[in-house]
């Protein structure tokens, strides 16, 4: 949530403001086996169990099946040690049913459209074509998934594997790992480290996940799976030779989203896209009229959107370097809002429409790198539904 001093000093109370954080904290968990389910344990009309607790967990799903081994490895990283401790809030469990003629994709859409109060996916399935299914999906309704391949074709690089698949159709919103010791689910791992109120702030590189065994491969697999944008865990060692196991470190490699994206990169682009679009949409509810001052109210809204951003490790903040005589100040972020009486004469369509346009950039926490904000916010209808992903 912004501070409440910033909210009241852009005019906005603080029962307007809406707070996306429990969306990024939830984790969504998509089967298609129902006797996963406890004998006695009625499995709702909508198929969906929410899950916060080992407690739930236990109440709800039988301990030898897959669907609780994964998601204790999600909630289990809640009490991993920092950097690496997770903070979801809730697991959606979504015990779908796969009929004829459907693919993993209508399910991913079947669970949005039931239970969509989730920013990450986890899947029960290894299956190269479900998870290639599923991928299509999740990017089309903004969800971000995180798989997991036990195919050695993506360890031997072999030609046209799920991963290079996966990579040429530059799908964004994957993060592929690949792991292979029976029952365990890096992904999930990775996805309870990664739920976070600040989307972003845990990246999966270099993360220690409990409960999840390190492999041991190749230098051959190593460097395979590295050139096909795949994270795996392994043991690293500052020391070679034998009998120095004591000093070695399980960590995870890799961290890119399949197209190549450092996956921290992403998930602060992911988190950012959505609390502004959140934001607009708070601004439009105010229902203010179309002129400069309603205008400088959204710009300063946006920004506060930033100022949190900075203090929660996703957005870089301010600097200033002095150089002998000269001063180089390097901005975290900045935003500008083209005037509707600018607007007027520049584009008298946007004008027409009533169109709030925002121009600027921020830099990300993690690489200083700008990225480019080019929003249009109008307040009609189809508009609307746009920036709700309806």
């Amino acid at each position: 949530m912004i501070a409440l001093d910033k909210l009241v000093e852009v005019g906005f109370t603080l029962s307007q403001a809406t707070d996306i954080s429990t969306f990024f904290r939830n984790v969504g968990y998509l089967t298609t086996d129902s006797s996963c389910v406890k004998s006695g344990v009625v499995i709702p009309d909508n198929k969906i169990f929410v899950i916060d607790n080992f407690d739930s967990l236990n109440l709800i799903l039988k301990s030898d099946s897959q669907e609780y081994m994964d998601i204790s490895k999600i909630l289990i990283q809640k009490g991993n040690m920092n950097p690496n401790k997770g903070r979801v809030n809730a697991v959606i469990l979504y015990i779908a049913t796969l009929s004829s003629g459907e693919t993993w994709s209508d399910l991913v859409t079947e669970f949005i459209s039931v239970n969509g109060n989730w920013a990450q996916l986890v899947l029960n399935t290894t299956v190269d074509g479900n998870i290639k299914a599923a991928a299509t999906s999740a990017l089309t309704n903004n969800r971000l998934l995180v798989a997991q391949t036990v195919n050695e074709d993506v360890a031997n690089a072999v030609s046209n594997n799920v991963a290079l698949q996966l990579r040429a159709l530059n799908n964004s919103n994957i993060l592929l790992t690949y792991h292979t010791t029976a029952n365990e689910s890096l992904a999930a791992g990775l996805a309870g480290i990664m739920a976070n109120p600040n989307l972003g702030a845990n990246g999966s590189l270099y993360s220690t996940v409990t409960d999840i065994t390190p492999e041991d491969y190749t230098s051959t697999v190593n460097t395979n799976l590295d050139n096909q944008n795949v994270s795996y865990y392994i043991n690293i060692n500052a020391i070679n030779g034998g009998s120095v196991s004591q000093y070695a470190s399980p960590i995870v490699m890799g961290g890119l989203m399949v197209n190549g994206e450092d996956a921290k990169r992403r998930y602060i682009r992911f988190c950012l896209d959505l609390l502004l679009k959140a934001k607009a949409i708070d601004f439009l509810k105010k229902k203010l009229p179309y002129e400069d001052s309603s205008a400088d109210v959204l710009l300063a809204m946006l920004k506060a959107v930033f100022i949190k951003c900075q203090t929660n490790g996703l957005v870089k903040v301010d600097s200033i370097i002095k150089n002998g005589d000269e001063i180089i100040e390097t901005k975290g972020f900045d935003l500008q809002v083209i005037y509707p009486e600018v607007l007027r004469e520049i584009d008298e369509t946007l004008y027409n429409s009533q169109t709030y346009k925002i121009q600027g950039y921020y830099r990300d926490r993690l690489t200083g790198r700008k990225v480019e904000i080019d929003l249009l916010i109008d307040p009609t209808e189809a508009d609307l539904n746009a920036l709700l992903g309806m």
